[in-house]
Parts: structure tokens; sequence; C-alpha cells
């Protein structure tokens, strides 16, 4: 008689809204222990508990709208690694990964894997939503509809039609946008980490500058980096003094990139026109300036917060659970982990 060998076991953080499917065929094949998350705390006791009760598990994975609990830190997450080189993945819902201790997990041996492709064309549509917002101040000209001023003390806006775009950061977001704002003749330009190659190039019509230039031409700047300690804060005063008088700011990116002080001095300064903000320092965020600020567009991080997409991405963090169980590597590796002997 032969033993037969244990299903390989995954700890989920949530349940999909859509990808019912996606989950019931890795349910076939594997052993799924989840639990539906709260707020923090009840999160890392349900960690634990099931680690200690059903473990140790080979995968793990965490959906989408995680701000009430996140970030993923050894104090949520160390009970996977119990047992050393066991738990090899742990797959996340979403595209940025600054809310997870990555390095961390790479140093236990464990993957990170990322939804990349899943959230790039509504955040690219949200981008645009608050580029226009904050050309167009509909903020404040709403504000002023609302309070039964209608056009009392409104003046003229603008409108994209041949203004010069820069795109700090020029990933699949921000190659979307500059795609998207081809029916109003846009001048594109965008500083990256590295140029990128001259077919992506000819194809956007985009045109790559140093940051300087970028500061100092763009009539609307983009933030689309990712946050990393080079980015946090990466417009301050001193950047803002050198952009032209009425610049535009938009940002889908991570609240942090911007020093949101700064950007307030900018706005009361005329400096800055109007600015359109899908993410915050703070996130959840209850109180800030920048909500009393009549030109100011504030979302609460919902360019990804659709239907499509978060079918698509709980398909993609699926996909990375089913792909590393079956060959040892992710879809999207986010991190490269150490070797560890179980």
């Amino acid at each position: 008689m032969v033993d037969e060998k244990p299903r390989p076991k995954i700890l989920g953080i949530g349940y999909p809204k859509f990808a019912i499917q996606e989950w019931e065929d890795l349910a076939e094949k594997y052993d799924i222990h989840y639990f539906v998350p709260g707020e923090r705390k009840q999160v890392i006791s349900e960690v634990k508990r099931l680690c200690d009760e059903q473990g140790p598990f080979d995968a793990a994975y965490v959906l989408f709208n995680t701000a009430a609990y996140s970030p993923f830190h050894p104090d949520m997450l160390s009970p996977l690694f119990d047992k050393p080189g066991h738990c090899g993945l742990f797959a996340q819902g979403g595209a940025g990964y600054d809310d997870v201790d990555h390095p961390w997990l790479a140093a236990n041996g464990c993957y990170l894997s990322n939804t990349p492709n899943a959230v790039t064309e509504a955040t690219a549509d949200m981008g645009i939503l608050l580029m226009l917002s904050a050309l167009r101040g509909l903020s404040e000209y709403e504000a002023n509809a609302r309070a039964g001023k209608w056009r009392e003390g409104m003046q003229l806006t603008d409108d994209p039609f041949q203004k010069t775009i820069g795109f700090i950061g020029m990933g699949a977001i921000g190659k979307s946008m500059a795609r998207k704002t081809k029916p109003w003749d846009m001048k594109v330009i965008y500083h990256n980490r590295k140029p990128l190659p001259a077919a992506d190039e000819a194809a956007l019509d985009a045109t790559y500058v140093s940051l300087d230039e970028l500061l100092a031409t763009a009539d609307i700047i983009s933030m689309n980096c990712p946050l990393t300690p080079e980015t946090r804060g990466l417009l301050s005063d001193a950047e803002f003094a050198k952009m032209k008088d009425g610049v535009f700011i938009v940002n889908t990116a991570r609240g942090a990139v911007i020093d949101e002080p700064a950007l307030i001095r900018a706005l009361e300064s005329g400096k800055v026109a109007r600015a359109g903000l899908d993410v915050l320092t703070t996130e959840p965020c209850r109180d800030s300036p920048l909500f009393s600020n009549p030109r100011v567009t504030v979302q609460p991080h919902l360019g990804a917060f659709t239907k499509g997409t978060i079918l698509r991405g709980e398909r993609e963090v699926f996909a990375n659970v089913k792909q590393y169980l079956e060959t040892g590597v992710p879809v999207n590796p986010a991190n490269r982990p150490a070797k560890i002997s179980p």
C-alpha cells in the first residue's frame, strides 16, 4: 500500500468576489484554508491560528482592499515560516508592493508575486479623469453649483489640447495614460529609471528627458512611479520651485511620492493651479488640509476599484499560486528568494 502524498496547503486572506470559478478550480487540487479579513489585529490573530492549526502552508495569498489591515510585515506573516523553507509564495493583489516586506520574504525563501496587468487600464483611466478634473476645475465648480451659485465667480478653465504632459515613471500605467492622451494631440515627455526602448517611444510619441527638464517644461505632471526610498518625497519644495507657474499635478502612484505639506504650500502660492489625487500619504485618510481645498480633486484610492479590475486581479493572484505550486516559480515574481532548506 502506497501512502498518498499530502496535498499542498494554501493560506488565504480573503475569499474572491468574482473569480470564484478559478478559486474552486484551485481548491480541487489543493487544500485552501481561508478567513475573511477585518481589522489588522484580527488578521494577525487569524494567520497565527491557521498556521498553528493547519500549517505548515506551501503558499499564501491576499486579495484586494487591504488598507484596513496592511502592511504585510513579520508581525503578521512570521507564523508562515515557523517551519523554515516551507512557505514559498506570498501572492498579493495589486501592482504596488511598498506595504509588503519583500526583502524579509526573500530572506525566508519566499517569493512575492503581484498582479501588474490587472490594474493598468482602470488606474490609467483614473489618471485621465483626474487630469481633466484638474484642468477643468470640476471639484471647485461642482461645489459652486451645488451651493446654488452656478457660474458666480467662476473663471475660464483649461483644456488638454496640445498641452505638455510629463510622466514621472513610465511603466504600464504611464504608457496607458500616454496612449489615452492621443485625441488631444498632447506632447508626451517622461522621466524614468531608464529610457524606454526606441520602438516604445515611437509608438507613444514620447520623449525621455531629465527630471529637471520635465519639471521646467510640463504643463501637467503625472506621478506614475513606485514608492521606494528613492522616490519618497520626490516632489517637494525644491521641485515645485522648478515647475511652471500654474502647473497641474496628478497622482495615481502612492501618496508619499509627493511631500504633501510642500504640495499644500505650492497650491496656496499658485505655483500649482490644481491637483487631482487618487492617493494620499496616510490611508485611509480621515482628515487632511487637502480635503478643504476646492482646487484639489481627491479620490479614496479608487484607481483600480472596478469590477473588471478585481476580477482580473483575483485571476492573476490565483494564476500566480497555481503556477508556483506546479513549477516552483509564480507568473509575476516581484523578488528573488534565497535558497532555504526545509
